[in-house]
């Protein structure tokens, strides 16, 4: 690798102070930008340009390839030029007279299933806003023929130099192109892309679980100058549901029985997360709080369903159930129970 005189490539004395180097730098900056200079050999000239520039701009580097110059020591020069060249090469790409297609960026978003959805399957319309190329410019950023002047913070050159490194970076104002377009697109106001309410279908399978994260190829933000378009990633978030708790693959319930079945035991039903009746055998002697466990019936065939019981209590018993339950707690001994009130009690509270 031959040791390129940086010097010599910016016109300037190695005694030459910074001001002059920036100086030679941003007239041959402008005069080979390749937007402005038809000359095939502008671009790698004006990467030459800017490779000098970032070299000599910078004290330490400057420093360094002093000493480089003086020994000639060529593997010392290849291992300075692949520590700036990955940096170098970042700011090449943006030089491009023709820049290359770029792939959409991808969206993020998050989808919410009710538990019967992600369970059994669904399909599901999501709607969000992508980035498009503009209708009405084509992408361009302007409509008919191109109007520009020269940018006036940059001085024509593209760049800038600007935070706390002194190589020269894309000027913020004309985007690195060294002018401003005159007629920008009504539509996209210059930017060549506009944001696009959009719908797509989905294809949500059975199982699915919290956190999964589906993908619908090629429905991210549209890419730039041709390239191919991002993809969408929708993360599943499961809503609360009324009647089942979901806890890893298993489903927990609870069911009100009446105390006759507790004690007794017998049979009643549940309703499952399909929809279904379930039948369920309830033993004798259940207490509230007692669990039953139906292994396969859960958010999967790996889940189990885990109903816990509890005992119904009436919160207004008829007369006929009020004696019922005073005669039941007769058997059980139950002296706290309070009485229902006889006819000669009714009275003394009407003439009290």
């Amino acid at each position: 690798m031959a040791l390129k005189d940086y010097y010599q490539i910016l016109g300037v004395d190695r005694n030459a102070s910074k001001e002059e180097i920036k100086k030679a730098y941003r007239r041959l900056a402008k005069e080979w930008h390749p937007d402005v200079n038809p000359d095939p050999k502008a671009e790698e000239k004006f990467k030459e340009i800017n490779e000098a520039y970032y070299v000599l701009s910078d004290e330490e580097k400057r420093r360094q390839y002093d000493q480089l110059l003086k020994s000639g020591d060529e593997k010392g020069y290849r291992d300075f030029m692949e520590y700036i060249q990955e940096f170098l090469e970042s700011i090449w790409q943006g030089m491009r007279r023709t820049p290359k297609p770029k792939r959409g960026q991808d969206i993020r978003l998050r989808l919410e299933l009710s538990l019967e959805e992600a369970y059994l399957g669904t399909e599901k319309l999501v709607e969000y806003e992508r980035w498009i190329d503009c209708p009405q410019c084509g992408a361009k950023g302007y409509v008919g023929e191109l109007v520009k002047e020269p940018c006036s913070a940059c001085e024509g050159t593209g760049r800038r130099v600007s935070g706390i490194f002194s190589f020269p970076r894309p000027c913020s104002v004309c985007k690195g192109r060294g002018y401003i377009v005159k007629n920008p697109c009504p539509v996209c106001a210059g930017r060549g892309r506009v944001a696009k309410h959009s719908t797509v279908k989905v294809n949500i399978p059975p199982g699915t679980d919290e956190g999964d994260v589906l993908k619908v190829i090629g429905m991210g933000h549209q890419g730039e100058r041709g390239g191919e378009p991002g993809d969408l990633y929708l993360r599943i978030s499961l809503k609360p549901h009324p009647i089942f708790k979901k806890v890893g693959k298993d489903l927990h319930t609870e069911k009100l029985i009446s105390f006759p079945l507790a004690v007794l035991g017998g049979t009643t039903k549940i309703k499952t997360l399909k929809g279904e009746e379930l039948e369920i055998f309830i033993q004798p002697g259940t207490e509230c709080g007692s669990t039953k466990t139906i292994p396969g019936m859960g958010f999967s065939a790996e889940g189990n369903l885990v109903i816990t019981f509890r005992i119904e209590v009436p919160k207004n018993p008829s007369g006929k159930l009020k004696k019922l339950l005073t005669e039941l707690a007769k058997e059980l001994k139950e002296e706290g129970v309070e009485k229902p009130p006889t006819l000669l009690d009714n009275l003394k509270k009407l003439l009290s």
